[in-house]
């Protein structure tokens, strides 16, 4: 072979070599490429976790479904009066006692409670001994421990708003000897349409004086 023939192999090997080289950086070029898009897929998947974290954060919020009222009371309705067959007069006392209805008043509001002069009560009470259209009047809050009228869940309501919606409520009151397990106070519901037996009383009818002391049961209050 001369030598002329040999630098032309030897060139046309040079380029192959350089071909060769050159393809293995467009390889390389292409793979570094491809996994550009994987990392910043892992980035936006840390955001995803993020998001997550924050989400589970917002549902302590719910921990305020229990309510806002925090002791646990008892609540009921008591009261005094003269009564025959033809006065009632004397008062009511709607009424919160704390402890669970362990303790003492924590809320009591008093309504004069009277007879409606020349009104006659609702009809369909043939066991009553009595029964007067009686209505609440002049309210009075004689014990409020720490705001306990004001915030309760008690029913009837008997925070400011309660108090002036229950002022001048008139309703049908009665007295039966034998209603029930006797000795009986009853209430006309307007929504019933009838009456019925709302607890235990006491009337003497000697001493026209009726008593009662009923529990409406548990109810919550304070903040």
């Amino acid at each position: 072979m001369n030598t002329s023939t040999r630098s032309t192999k030897g060139q046309a090997l040079g380029l192959l070599i350089i071909i060769a080289a050159a393809g293995l950086m467009a390889s390389g070029a292409a793979c570094s490429s491809g996994d550009s898009p994987t990392g910043t897929g892992g980035s936006g998947g840390g955001a995803g976790g993020n998001a997550g974290t924050t989400g589970t954060a917002g549902t302590t919020g719910t921990g305020g479904s229990s309510g806002p009222f925090v002791n646990a009371g008892q609540c009921g309705e008591r009261g005094n009066a003269m009564v025959n067959a033809t006065t009632y007069d004397g008062y009511t006392e709607f009424f919160i006692v704390g402890e669970a209805g362990l303790g003492s008043d924590v809320c009591t509001v008093r309504f004069t409670a009277k007879r409606v002069a020349n009104a006659a009560p609702p009809a369909g009470c043939p066991s009553c001994n009595w029964a007067h259209l009686v209505e609440l009047t002049n309210p009075t809050v004689m014990v409020n421990e720490g705001g306990a009228c004001d915030a309760n869940d008690g029913v009837p309501a008997i925070d400011a708003a309660g108090r002036i919606q229950l002022t001048g409520n008139r309703s049908g009151r009665g007295f039966s000897l034998t209603s029930g397990h006797g000795d009986a106070l009853l209430k006309y519901s307007d929504a019933m349409k009838m009456w019925i037996g709302v607890g235990r009383a006491n009337w003497d009818e000697g001493a026209s004086s009726l008593s009662y002391n009923i529990s409406n049961g548990n109810c919550m209050y304070g903040r």
